[in-house]
């Protein structure tokens, strides 16, 4: 499969943005930053100063760093699974890209897979406006989150495990990807909320259409056929051997 390299690191950042547009993070989202920053729910057009909008922010980013803790704990046990496996290389391969054209279907709404359409919310008890209690509820909504991101979370986790490429640097990539959109509602609450509708009418297309292209990449695995994908787009895309 592909290294860590141009290719992976946009195909996992890319994930992780299209994680956040999942049905049970997207329309959440302004609600969970409102929550962590210890302010009232966000209201159009509002104003906010320049201090509320850093103070969110930064605790924000305390959030993003404890759902990626858990992430990337996940990846370095994928990758500690693939390289026991080793062995079965072969095997791993096609139980993998079966696994990602599974998710794919799912996130296309071929197939349904109740676990999937859903989140576990944790009974945490933690007020908001604290950086310990931001990053105490990043880690326990990460694995409420954990079912509904299931299938772009999954497929990472499959390539880590299939391809010795290093999971904890493609989760950490991928937690990038998916806190991104976080930090940006927390600079743009009230601005965003007015339009989260929109965003997500958009974003239910962007993710149907993320489904098919992994149910390409999953036959890719299945097949051996990966890498020769990852070779045309380096020739399509000669900026992304650059980055990495």
């Amino acid at each position: 499969m592909f290294e860590i390299s141009g290719v992976g690191i946009v195909a996992a950042f890319l994930g992780g943005a299209i994680s956040f547009l999942s049905p049970c993070v997207l329309p959440l989202a302004p609600g969970y930053v409102s929550y962590i920053a210890g302010q009232p729910a966000a209201k159009s057009g509002a104003a906010r100063s320049i201090a509320e909008r850093a103070r969110s922010v930064v605790l924000s980013l305390w959030f993003v760093l404890g759902f990626s803790t858990v992430f990337v704990a996940l990846g370095a046990g994928a990758s500690l699974l693939g390289g026991m496996l080793l062995r079965w290389k072969y095997e791993l391969g096609l139980a993998g890209g079966f696994l990602i054209v599974l998710f794919g279907l799912v996130m296309m709404g071929a197939i349904k897979i109740p676990a999937m359409m859903r989140d576990t919310r944790p009974d945490v008890k933690v007020d908001g406006g604290s950086a310990v209690g931001a990053y105490l509820l990043g880690l326990a909504f990460a694995f409420g989150w954990t079912p509904c991101i299931g299938p772009v979370l999954g497929s990472i986790l499959a390539v880590s495990a299939t391809s010795g490429a290093d999971g904890m640097a493609l989760l950490a990539i991928y937690s990038a990807g998916l806190g991104m959109p976080f930090l940006i509602i927390a600079l743009f609450t009230n601005e965003i909320a007015g339009r989260l509708k929109r965003i997500g009418a958009a974003g239910r297309w962007l993710y149907r259409i993320s489904g098919g292209l992994m149910v390409l990449m999953g036959i890719g695995v299945m097949t051996g056929q990966i890498s020769r994908l990852a070779f045309w787009l380096l020739e399509t895309f000669p900026a992304l051997g650059t980055i990495g």
